[in-house]
């Protein structure tokens, strides 16, 4: 009987691969299993070259993916289309940069986390912050304390569309603790899903300094530069 059950079981399986075969999210080729990029799309994505000046305030940065097609359409469908079907399949990409020896050597520095936080109206407008859906359950699994350090008090325009020099305008003063907070010598991890030019974490990194995190590296999904 047993038998049966598995053959039952296996038959089924068989008929919704066919039926519905597991597809690359990003170019719907057919994939080795669902939420997973196919081959061609991962090589587009990881590797990001290490090498990069650091910003103020930054005492290092790890990234994950390079901002291009794959990860670019993904995220572009969480962050601005409050689409949360993609996520599953941000968390396969991540948990397949996080086998990496690199990242698992760059974390174990660390004394706890946090995000880079959204404004509240923006938050109440998506319902989530993106960045913590896709970092909280990674990090919780290394063991890394994780806390809400920042406040985002000022509404600052998209940034997409500024240059350097005018994104670090829009940022100053926009960032806050989040409550009574010591970071004396604290090796902190700030979690941000895009990183470019580095301003919003560098605005974020000086208020955690100003509590007292002795350094703070970032961690991005995503990097263009």
């Amino acid at each position: 009987m047993k038998n049966f059950f598995r053959l039952l079981e296996f038959l089924k399986t068989t008929l919704i691969y066919l039926v519905f075969p597991p597809m690359c999210p990003i170019c719907r080729e057919i994939a080795d299993e669902r939420d997973t990029l196919c081959e061609s799309c991962r090589e587009k994505i990881f590797n990001p070259n290490e090498k990069i000046k650091l910003p103020a305030n930054i005492d290092g940065v790890f990234r994950l993916t390079k901002y291009r097609g794959g990860t670019q359409k993904l995220l572009g469908k969480m962050k601005f289309e409050n689409n949360l079907k993609v996520l599953p399949a941000l968390k396969k990409i991540l948990d397949l940069t996080s086998a990496r020896p690199e990242f698992k050597n760059f974390l174990a520095q660390i004394d706890a986390a946090t995000f880079v936080p959204l404004h509240e109206k923006r938050f109440r407008e998506r319902g989530y912050n993106q960045t913590e859906l896709l970092f909280r359950d990674k990090l919780e699994e290394f063991k890394i304390p994780v806390e809400n350090f920042l406040i985002r008090k000022k509404a600052t325009p998209k940034l997409f569309d500024l240059n350097p020099v005018e994104r670090k305008k829009v940022l100053r003063g926009a960032f806050f603790p989040a409550g009574d907070f010591d970071l004396s010598g604290k090796k902190i991890l700030l979690a941000d899903d895009i990183y470019t030019t580095g301003s919003t974490a560098s605005e974020c990194a000086g208020v955690l300094k100003k509590i007292g995190a002795a350094k703070v590296y970032v961690i991005a999904f995503a990097s263009d530069s």
